[in-house]
């Protein structure tokens, strides 16, 4: 047998917990209405209902990860899936937040974890609902669907719980799974006697490496949030407390800026960059503020020659070494990669105006200003420049006599002129 260990854990995007090893962490922080499969997740299963981005995103008191949007699990068509490095040994912890919205739930599983590569049959550790009276319970099953163990407890409709759910990976037995179901006020600080489990894998194991989403029916309605897969228990400390996490692209470059609230032993963050949400690599790094209970300002500029959208995330490092990542934002990087020169503004000018320019490859550029016999009249710039970033220059003609100017763009053999036109 294979053996290795899935925890399934449901975290809030913006706060971070150092504590533990994180894996993936998904709070769908984009667009309400989007398709997920536009954001890092496969379709496997179904042509209709797509799983849609909807909002506001769920909150769970003191949990380590917020912020984002949600997922709707409403219709009966598409499934999706996301892949991460599959595990071997150990145990896997998943936590999610689940609201389940609709008046009489039909039984089905919602949630579940599978290979990497994806396949569309060893799905293990379906996480299933059923209704009872006005309420509601949760299972996991080791195999299918008729082994499926359900809560003792009842949950109620319209109200938000923090699912966890553990793989375990043994060599010499089966591998087990278990559930763990919490409400608001209960205390999830450190691993408890689970509400359903362990129970032994009855269907093969396997290398666990990624995880689904399943729209089972569409009298279900499930909203499904922060979601969080590591190695380790979770905690209800957050050592990083962030407020916000963004990024705005523009000449060529990515402004990245986050703030948090507190902090406590924060070492610094690196800052990793992504072109498919799924292959990240380390950009830049800053430093954290140590321990503090004050507001901390960030900011990163990461100069990316690439048109798309681009991804990015920040892993924030204790000085004990442990890591834990943040959400994941995206942006669109609209870099400008042409040799240009844009008419100046304001024109006619008096005195002074501005000539803005980009060039195709990085390089000396030159700017001057002739007058109509070509004269020089004016030698503005002449420097290294960047391809991809948009320069502004400022013409002061206080001691020209008003007319008719052109101002000329040089790099290599490129060559671009405007005309300028001094009114005094």
């Amino acid at each position: 047998m294979n053996k290795k260990s899935l925890f399934f854990l449901i975290v809030v995007a913006f706060a971070v917990n150092t504590s533990f090893a994180q894996i993936l962490v998904e709070n769908f922080n984009y667009p309400a209405g989007d398709s997920l499969t536009a954001h890092g997740w496969t379709r496997h299963s179904g042509t209709s209902g797509t799983i849609l981005v909807g909002t506001p995103g769920l909150e769970f008191p003191n949990y380590v990860v917020t912020g984002g949007n949600n997922a709707l699990l409403y219709q009966n068509g598409e499934d999706i899936n996301k892949t991460f490095d599959s595990l071997t040994s150990g145990s896997v912890y998943t936590s999610l937040l689940v609201k389940l919205t609709a008046n009489s739930p039909v039984p089905g599983y919602f949630f579940h974890y599978g290979r990497n590569p994806f396949n569309t049959f060893d799905f293990r550790a379906r996480t299933w609902v059923k209704a009872d009276g006005l309420g509601y319970r949760i299972g996991i099953s080791p195999s299918g669907n008729a082994d499926t163990v359900f809560t003792t407890e009842k949950f109620a409709l319209d109200s938000t719980y923090l699912i966890v759910v553990k793989y375990s990976v043994f060599d010499a037995v089966s591998d087990s799974i278990s559930l763990w179901v919490f409400k608001a006020g209960d205390n999830f600080v450190a691993e408890t006697a689970p509400a359903v489990g362990p129970l032994s894998m009855i269907a093969a194991d396997i290398s666990p490496g990624s995880i689904a989403l399943r729209q089972f029916n569409a009298d279900q309605r499930i909203i499904v949030d922060n979601i969080q897969v590591s190695t380790s228990w979770l905690l209800n400390v957050v050592p990083v407390e962030f407020i916000s996490f963004s990024a705005t692209a523009l000449n060529g470059k990515v402004d990245l800026a986050w703030q948090t609230a507190s902090e406590t032993n924060n070492k610094g963050f690196e800052i990793e960059r992504s072109l498919d949400n799924t292959n990240f690599s380390v950009v830049g790094y800053v430093d954290g503020r140590g321990t503090t209970t004050q507001t901390s300002v960030y900011n990163f500029s990461d100069k990316f020659d690439v048109n798309g959208t681009v991804y990015y995330r920040l892993k924030q490092i204790d000085f004990d070494g442990t890591t834990a990542l943040s959400n994941t934002i995206e942006v669109e990087s609209n870099m400008i990669t042409g040799f240009e020169m844009f008419q100046n503004y304001p024109n006619p000018f008096n005195p002074t105006t501005n000539i803005k320019f980009t060039v195709a490859e990085s390089g000396m550029a030159s700017l001057k200003v002739f007058n109509v016999t070509g004269e020089l009249v004016a030698n503005l710039f002449n420097q290294t420049v960047e391809k991809g970033t948009v320069y502004t220059v400022n013409f002061d003609a206080s001691k020209l006599n008003s007319g008719v100017y052109f101002a000329q763009l040089s790099q290599g053999s490129n060559v671009k002129n405007i005309k300028l036109i001094l009114n005094k």
